[in-house]
């Protein structure tokens, strides 16, 4: 399993070189930097862990970067409820290992200083886990977080091979799939203030299911198709 730290919009040079040296205490060598502020200040905090920043690589587009992944992971510091529908159905860090087991490339999301992953970054992710905190002081240092959260991603070796025609699905791959459920909804004339609710929601059941590729690509099938029918008997 490949593990990727995507950096969202840190603002503070130093958290970027302190996300680097997490990141390498734990033996992953993926970083994805987009919008970063990347000074010589990350180059000092990052100690030992300079070489990461140096080959990090640069995200143009975080969706189409996202969608290269099996599974995209977002952090938040903020629980989620009816009205926060992004960040409901949080997973605990201790249940991750669980939750990615089978899954080739991960990507893990950490947003802004301030603000962490705005709505629509939330809404790409499959999983969005945060770390119990005191309700006295709850925001933790985005290093902070890191740690807790790849230490337990990193807890369990991981070295299940996918066997031939089992190959996971991509974001992407999901993404197609999210398209065709649209076009079936609104075919249906399904509220319209209430899909891309719905869309969210798949998402987040299709990521945690891990499915893959040809499972997919048969669900595809299956809607397109029935979006086919529908048109032909309204014609």
């Amino acid at each position: 399993m490949d593990i990727y730290i995507v950096l969202v919009e840190l603002k503070i040079p130093e958290n970027v070189g302190f996300m680097a040296r997490v990141a390498k205490n734990y033996g992953i060598k993926n970083m994805c930097l987009y919008n970063c502020n990347v000074t010589e200040e990350s180059y000092h905090t990052a100690a030992h862990a300079k070489d990461l920043l140096e080959k990090a690589i640069k995200v143009e587009n975080l969706q189409e970067f996202l969608h290269q992944m099996n599974l995209v992971v977002g952090t938040t510091g903020i629980e989620g409820g009816d009205y926060k529908y992004l960040r409901k159905t949080l997973a605990t860090p201790e249940e991750l290992p669980e939750l990615v087991k089978g899954a080739n490339k991960v990507a893990v999301l950490f947003g802004r200083e301030d603000y962490g992953l705005y709505n629509d970054e939330l809404a790409l992710c499959h999983i969005i886990t945060r770390v119990p905190t005191s309700e006295e002081y709850p925001v933790m240092n985005v290093s902070h977080a890191a740690a807790v959260i790849l230490y337990f991603l990193r807890s369990l070796e991981l070295k299940m091979k996918v066997d031939e025609g089992e190959e996971p699905a991509t974001a992407g791959d999901i993404e197609v799939f999210l398209n065709n459920l649209t076009d079936m909804l609104e075919t249906v004339e399904y509220p319209e203030h209430r899909i891309k609710r719905t869309v969210v929601v798949f998402r987040r059941i299709l990521g945690r299911a891990k499915v893959r590729k040809h499972e997919i690509q048969t669900l595809n099938a299956i809607f397109r198709k029935t979006v086919s029918y529908i048109k032909r008997m309204n014609k």
